[in-house]
């Protein structure tokens, strides 16, 4: 089994988005971040499916491809992070499947056509949404995807809005089952960035569907 740290360098070595844009909030995981939680989620998707919602260069897909998804997707609106994701995973020689699709376009039925018969495994929805910061209630067409394609759901959410998303995927029949704190590594990538590393507290939540 490969060590956290080795994952770390591994994701963190990955190409990041050339171009990214602001309106869709594009800010790469750092590798220590997106390996601490897929550790944290494997127990969940080891041998079963993992869905990547925001994928963005596919950091998060690619790591639990490494360590032992069975069938991993995914998904992000944007093009260009798509042709990334796909360069990253084949420089690995890792086997993750990209869509370029928005996500409220993603269903069950899309689901199962792309899944066939993995789609009766496990299916576990590991995302980094928007926090909502340029389109107000970007996070919660996140969350309501997740809760509706997922079983098992790992989502990070900007800490001022812990209390909202206890709330809200408990209004929408969820169960989160754990919650931890942590730092987002922000680099200056914007123009309206002044300082060049910002450490952005974030939670990240652990969400069973009961729905």
């Amino acid at each position: 089994m490969i060590k956290k740290k080795h994952l770390e360098m591994i994701l963190d070595s990955l190409k990041r988005h050339p171009n990214p844009k602001v309106d869709l909030e594009q800010y790469t995981i750092d590798g220590k971040l997106a390996s601490d939680i897929l550790f944290f989620a494997m127990n969940d998707f080891y041998n079963n499916v993992v869905i990547d919602l925001g994928c963005g260069t596919g950091r998060l897909a690619i790591g639990s491809k490494i360590l032992g998804a069975k069938r991993v997707i995914g998904v992000d609106i944007d093009k260009e992070s798509i042709k990334i994701a796909e360069e990253n995973a084949k420089n690995l020689n890792v086997d993750v499947d990209f869509y370029c699709m928005d996500i409220r376009d993603l269903n069950k039925e899309v689901l199962k056509n792309v899944l066939n018969d993995d789609y009766n495994l496990k299916k576990v929805v590991i995302q980094n949404p928007p926090f909502g910061a340029q389109k107000k209630y970007a996070d919660r067409i996140f969350l309501d995807k997740a809760l509706e394609i997922g079983d098992v759901i790992y989502t990070i959410h900007n800490y001022p809005t812990k209390d909202f998303v206890i709330n809200y995927v408990k209004d929408k029949g969820g169960e989160i089952t754990h919650i931890y704190e942590a730092y987002f590594r922000i680099p200056a990538i914007y123009e309206f960035h002044k300082k060049k590393v910002v450490n952005i507290p974030v939670v990240v939540f652990r969400i069973e569907n009961k729905i």
